[in-house]
């Protein structure tokens, strides 16, 4: 099962400039928040995401625009490239449209090393051939792992070790390996997760908490996904006992199982991110693909997608600004605050979501043939939607029927009463009086005036306004409507 692993060199690669990602992760900051209930700091959002079958994830996109095309990347800190299978393979790492789009706003990405459990096909054999040692007492896997993913781009491991069977001897032999993985990953500026399943006695045995059972994984690990039979108090104590460790508490995923009911789901938001308190740990989506998966075969244009992402992401309001605090579904734009890499000049966006029914290029159409990659991705707004009006709101939306370049552009529909502000970007940007901005619109009914605004400070307080001033003159301004 490890002989490809083991005798894998990039430089034997004859595909490696189709499978490695080539944009570095980007470092981002974060604005005040867009409410007043999401915060900075605490708790931390991890998505475990399969974007398809494990073998049915192409390397450089492909002909349908049927595709988790994820793009809330603002309230993201990890994300897990999900997938493995006996069958198909154990590890799987991530394609580099995938990663390209992650690091482009600043999230990192790991690849999957999955030992699934004995009803799922299972070997325990297999977890004794990845921990074993050589002559020298290191572990070869560990540091060929590391190589895989420093030749491809992405920043390190999740370890999910679900083969029951094992005993005591075994989970120390595991517990090393991981320590050694953690080392060789931090010296190339990778990482390691930890998923709470097998114990120091070598059985797997989910424990829902950070308890003496996995505590030394945990402290080997950069973080862990802790499994879905969690409680209020279990979590409290796993974050009191991550402090006494020396550790964050939000360096722990409480898992939300949302694969069958995504933002239906049922969910003690209080026992991870209480309003009014500090938050308890992180939270650990499990498969929010849902987003796009429920959608019957005929109802997965990217508008019903992008729309059912919104509302998972954002929440019922569909505007960070005004959460709605009757929704059960507490969503992560409710309690986290967004992050922005946007700071350096040029920065462009005609707001391309990777994926698309057709292709266009200065606003015409250039290929009517639909399609995916995220590698193309803007990068995208992180406030979807946040409008400030006294009338009545527009509805904002991507738009799939018209773009400027890509595949996608912003749509603003709805009767204005009075006029609305749509908060875009959230930017540190080095502007000074040579800076110019430019902005391309098109309007399908007459009497529609758009306008460019900019803060050069933040907002007061949290869920506050910014404080714009709009560019009337011509000077470093212009709005170039197209018929």
């Amino acid at each position: 099962t490890w002989r490809g692993l083991k005798s894998w060199r990039a430089a034997d690669d004859p595909d490696l400039a189709c499978n490695a990602a080539s944009v570095p992760l980007a470092p981002r900051f974060t604005p005040t928040p867009a409410n007043t209930t999401a915060r900075g700091g605490q708790a931390r959002v991890q998505a475990l995401v399969s974007f398809g079958p494990t073998s049915g994830n192409p390397s450089q996109g492909s002909a349908t625009a049927d595709y988790y095309a994820l793009t809330h990347w603002a309230y993201l800190d990890e994300l897990v490239f999900w997938g493995g299978s006996a069958g198909e393979g154990l590890i799987l790492a991530p394609n580099a449209p995938v990663v390209d789009a992650a690091h482009r706003h600043g999230v990192p990405v790991l690849g999957n090393v999955f030992l699934p459990p004995v009803a799922y096909g299972g070997r325990l054999q297999w977890t004794r051939d990845l921990v074993q040692k050589d002559a020298t007492g290191h572990h070869p896997l560990a540091a060929q792992l590391v190589a895989v993913a420093a030749a491809y781009g992405f920043d390190g491991w999740f370890v999910n070790a679900e083969t029951s069977g094992g005993n005591t001897a075994l989970g120390t032999a595991v517990l090393a390996f991981v320590k050694e993985l953690r080392a060789l990953a931090a010296a190339r500026g990778q990482r390691v997760t930890w998923y709470d399943a097998m114990t120091v006695n070598g059985t797997v045995s989910w424990q829902g908490a950070l308890d003496s059972q996995n505590q030394p994984f945990f402290q080997a690990a950069d973080d862990m996904f802790v499994d879905f039979r969690w409680s209020a108090g279990t979590l409290a104590s796993s974050g009191t006992k991550a402090q006494a460790l020396g550790r964050s508490r939000y360096e722990l995923w409480a898992g939300v199982d949302v694969e069958s009911n995504g933002s239906g789901s049922s969910v003690d938001w209080d026992a991870i991110v209480p309003a009014g308190k500090p938050h308890v740990t992180s939270i650990g989506f499990y498969r929010p693909e849902w987003t796009r998966n429920h959608l019957p075969a005929d109802r997965r244009a990217p508008e019903d997608f992008h729309a059912a992402d919104d509302r998972f992401w954002t929440g019922r309001s569909l505007d960070p600004s005004r959460p709605d605090a009757s929704d059960p579904w507490r969503a992560p734009a409710v309690s986290v605050a967004d992050r922005s890499t946007v700071t350096s000049v040029p920065f462009a966006s005609t707001f391309n979501t990777g994926h698309g029914l057709r292709w266009y290029e200065e606003g015409a159409v250039t290929s009517d043939v639909p399609w995916n990659h995220l590698g193309l991705q803007d990068r995208l707004p992180s406030r979807r939607w946040a409008v400030r009006t006294a009338g009545e709101r527009p509805a904002v939306s991507f738009d799939f029927s018209d773009a400027w370049r890509g595949g996608s552009s912003v749509l603003v529909a709805g009767e204005l009463s009075r006029p609305a502000v749509l908060d875009l970007y959230a930017t540190r940007l080095p502007i000074d009086v040579d800076t110019v901005v430019d902005l391309t619109c098109r309007s399908e009914s007459g009497g529609v005036n758009v306008e460019l605004a900019v803060a050069t400070a933040e907002p007061g307080t949290a869920g506050a306004a910014p404080p714009y001033t709009r560019l009337r003159g011509p000077a470093g301004t212009r709005v170039d409507p197209v018929d």
